[in-house]
């Protein structure tokens, strides 16, 4: 059991390198999201991670931005993804204002939620009965005590993995776990369409690991869970975690020939370590019959992000 001093320390540690906890960003109305082909987009998600959200109001109207953004525009968006990484401390009153900003939105019906190492390290059970509660009103599914699960939308399958156990910063994916994503794999693109998975962790070796963060790998299941993933064509990862910023790390081709892709999502509350490292960065979707399209907007000001790795398309195989 982790001790009180422990706690104590890394807590004080966390806040020394945190953001100002009360800076609130204004949105900028004047460049709202434009799809590249709106009448011919099969499905739209808006993605981020990492927002860490900490007990202070700033941080829950900093949030709420990103869905104005995205009511800002003309545009329809299906799905909303967090990859992890919802609450700074894993503390009752971070979530209370975490799921209060979902719940008062009024743009994205379907809301996906995953733990990261941050939600898991000191009260997971708990954590993840908040959490999953949650998904389970949003997408009206039944999670079954699970922190993982699935989820179809127009036709697409959503793929949420996550650790089944308290971490420090790994994730632990069981056996059991790892069937059911071979499973919803085998289904999911069985028709030819895309499938995404999302978990908090990237795979081992991607994304600049282990040189940009020694331990912010999956785990000891990353290289079982991936080759699950490269056995399907079509399959995009998307993951949290290593606040990496917008940098030629960002994408990772996993297999090129299947057409298997990891991107790792920016921050959304911190600065992150390299590249562009503005806060309030990710990535959203659009997907057509024949190719899928991620760009990165800075949610948090309303912003287009301009410069290299912001866009890629990627053909269906």
């Amino acid at each position: 059991m982790i001790g009180e001093n422990f706690i104590d320390k890394y807590v004080k540690q966390i806040r020394a390198m945190s953001p100002k906890y009360d800076v609130v960003y204004e949105l900028s109305k004047d460049n709202p999201i434009i799809f590249e082909d709106s009448k011919n987009v099969k499905l739209s998600m808006a993605i981020i991670a990492d927002t860490h959200l900490p007990d202070r109001p700033a941080a829950e109207l900093n949030l709420a931005n990103c869905f104005e953004d995205l009511a800002n525009s003309e545009e329809k968006f299906d799905a909303w993804l967090i990859a992890g990484d919802v609450a700074d401390y894993g503390l009752a009153k971070e979530y209370e204002r975490f799921f209060r900003v979902l719940d008062n939105q009024k743009v994205v019906d379907k809301l996906f939620v995953t733990l990261g190492n941050h939600d898991a390290r000191f009260t997971f059970g708990k954590n993840n009965r908040i959490v999953m509660n949650k998904v389970e009103q949003y997408l009206n599914i039944k999670t079954h005590g699970k922190s993982y699960y699935s989820y179809d939308i127009k036709g697409y399958r959503l793929v949420v993995l996550c650790t089944e156990k308290r971490v420090l910063e790994k994730a632990y994916i069981s056996d059991e776990q790892i069937a059911f994503l071979d499973r919803e794999l085998a289904e999911g693109t069985e028709n030819g369409k895309p499938v995404f998975v999302m978990c908090h962790q990237p795979f081992a070796f991607t994304h600049g690991l282990p040189e940009v963060w020694k331990t912010g790998d999956m785990g000891e299941q990353s290289n079982e869970v991936r080759a699950v993933m490269e056995k399907y064509k079509n399959v995009f990862f998307i993951n949290g975690h290593l606040h990496g910023g917008i940098f030629e790390k960002v994408e990772e081709v996993l297999n090129e020939e299947n057409g298997v892709y990891s991107l790792s999502i920016p921050g959304y509350r911190k600065e992150n370590n390299f590249g562009i490292t503005d806060c309030g960065v990710g990535y959203y979707c659009e997907v057509y019959e024949d190719r899928v399209i991620f760009k990165a907007r800075n949610f948090l000001k309303g912003e287009y992000v301009h410069g290299d790795y912001t866009r890629f398309e990627y053909k269906l195989k």
